[in-house]
């Protein structure tokens, strides 16, 4: 698994990491969060290398499947994309209009709240 799609997993892992079992998370967190191998995921399991490979397939393919049918990822990396955007036109507009400075702050403050 190349490093994008480490980070894509992780973060399903985040967002719906709670639908699977105690074991998978274990394992997918230690593989996602945590970037172990194979090898030393087995060995603090104590499941074999091929059980560890089989159950992280398992967990790719509930995350993935459940990203394809409610879409929260691909929801809040847009909404991410737009309050960056939202900011990144305030901060200009701050700049070019000192007076409503305090303002737009305020405003800014709001916007980078949302994702929180």
């Amino acid at each position: 698994m190349n490093y994008d799609e480490k980070i894509n997993m992780s973060l399903l892992y985040d967002f719906y990491g709670d639908i699977l079992t105690d074991r998978q998370k274990e394992i997918a967190s230690l593989s996602f969060d945590e970037d172990l191998s194979l090898r030393e995921i087995s060995e603090i399991t104590g499941i074999t290398p091929q059980g560890v490979r089989d159950s992280l397939n398992k967990c790719k393919a509930i995350l993935s499947d459940m990203e394809k049918k409610l879409g929260l990822l691909s929801k809040f990396t847009e909404n991410k994309r737009n309050t960056d955007l939202l900011i990144e036109k305030l901060t200009l507009l701050k700049e070019n209009n000192p007076g409503i400075t305090e303002d737009i702050d305020g405003i800014i403050d709001i916007a980078e709240k949302m994702l929180d």
